[in-house]
């Protein structure tokens, strides 16, 4: 740390004030000990540039949190740590402060060494995104990073890529790469720089945007698996809005070569962009020698004999046919795509789901189970409603949408779609619009 620091402690209240202060006293390399209230702090701050900040936050005030909001968007304060002390806020608030920039949080009542710890821990953090800072600035006088976005720079791509690569593989770390791209509905008139934008808000710090092309861009996410990839597609969507959207490509970094990954994520995009708001896992489109060849003529005549939207029960009626249309490397490449489906798309949301309506609804009865034949149901009274998912055994999966009101038929839907499609995202709309109209038949019912 630097020889000498300054914290500013930042309270309506003087006698917790004098508390930390005190407490601060046993610190080392503490220069100066300053405090105000809330409403002097800004008029304050612009005096000096303080190495900490520590805010007290009482009872969910919303001056504090605003006060956090205002020292953010101040470009001399944008990395400046502040520790917040919490008495009797509600995790929403605390959440809400985090996603304005707090580094870290301390609750009441306030224990010696934890809070010495914790502003240690600020001061290093001050001192890291100053060295952070300066060698961003460096990397943009060389043109590695783009000076109006703050992302690295088409020229750097690759050699930045293999990089981040070898540090994930030497640490045996988890990593994500995401080639993002916005769709047709995407405003022609908007730059790369407003999805740049967006892309950032959907991010972590640590997370790194690459320019490939003038409107595609890859996404490296640290310490991130392929569940975790979807979440971050999915907030990207929802930051777009509902008049445009993304599609992209994602593989987990393993062993692969890396002209093999691009030429994956090139072509998981390029599949991605024949539809909206659609992830492909890149890993389906790797080039390897020995790699079997789907049969897709055979595919092409099956699905010419069989209207699938018209017969409910495809699935049933077709399954013996469709596999004998299928050489046995085909069929086992389906099934093992089908398996990360169910690894990062449908048992993420599931639980995604579950989690929301214990949280919020604990006399909801929740059942879910995931497979060739998978199941999400929730039940109250004598209303239930489910989705349940069918695997053919090659591409496709049945799906029924059913509500059940006193053994009667509310809702049901069921429709055959290529599994490959089925992204995060649509499984979650097609989930969260299931459970809504749950709700509004309960709330009709009460």
């Amino acid at each position: 740390m630097a020889d000498a620091n300054t914290v500013v402690i930042v309270s309506d209240r003087q006698e917790l004030v004098n508390q930390i202060s005190q407490k601060l006293v046993l610190l080392r390399n503490l220069d100066k000990i300053k405090s105000c209230s809330i409403e002097e702090a800004q008029n304050m701050f612009d005096g000096f540039s303080p190495n900490v900040i520590i805010l007290h936050c009482d009872n969910n005030n919303l001056h504090a949190i605003n006060l956090v909001k205002k020292i953010k968007k101040q470009e001399l304060y944008k990395n400046l740590p502040i520790l917040l002390i919490n008495e009797n806020c509600s995790r929403e608030t605390i959440i809400e402060a985090f996603d304005n920039g707090i580094s870290d949080v301390l609750f009441m009542p306030i224990i010696d060494y934890e809070l010495l710890i914790r502003v240690i821990w600020c001061l290093q953090k001050n001192e890291l995104n100053l060295n952070i800072e300066s060698r961003m600035e460096f990397l943009t006088t060389l043109g590695v990073v783009q000076a109006e976005t703050g992302v690295y720079t088409q020229k750097y791509c690759d050699d930045f890529l293999k990089n981040e690569i070898n540090q994930t593989r030497k640490y045996q770390q988890r990593a994500c790469i995401l080639l993002v791209a916005p769709d047709k509905k995407y405003p022609q008139y908007k730059n790369p720089k407003e999805f740049i934008s967006i892309i950032k808000k959907s991010i972590r710090l640590n997370d790194s945007i690459i320019i490939k092309d003038i409107d595609q861009f890859y996404v490296y996410l640290h310490k991130t698996k392929l569940n975790g990839a979807y979440s971050v597609f999915e907030r990207i969507n929802n930051n777009l809005g509902i008049d445009s959207g993304a599609n992209a490509g994602v593989v987990e970094i393993l062993e692969q070569k890396f002209e093999d990954i691009k030429e994956a994520l090139e072509a998981a995009l390029e599949k991605a962009s024949e539809n909206t708001n659609s992830l492909i896992v890149a890993s389906d489109f790797y080039a390897e020698e020995n790699k079997p060849i789907m049969n897709f003529e055979a595919k092409r005549n099956l699905l010419n004999s069989n209207n699938t939207q018209s017969n409910p029960e495809p699935i049933q009626n077709n399954k013996n046919e469709a596999q004998n249309a299928f050489d046995k490397n085909s069929i086992k490449l389906f099934n093992q795509a089908y398996q990360r489906k169910l690894k990062v798309v449908i048992d993420p949301v599931f639980k995604k789901y579950e989690n929301i309506l214990k949280i919020k609804r604990q006399d909801f009865a929740i059942n879910s189970y995931t497979g060739n034949k998978s199941l999400f149901s929730v039940s109250s009274g004598d209303v239930c409603a489910s989705i349940a998912i069918e695997y053919d055994g090659i591409e496709h999966a049945l799906i029924r949408l059913t509500i059940m009101d006193n053994e009667q038929k509310r809702l049901f839907e069921t429709e055959t779609i290529d599994f490959t499609i089925l992204d995060y995202r649509k499984m979650s709309l097609m989930l969260g619009e299931l459970i809504d109209k749950f709700i509004i038949i309960l709330k009709k019912k009460a």
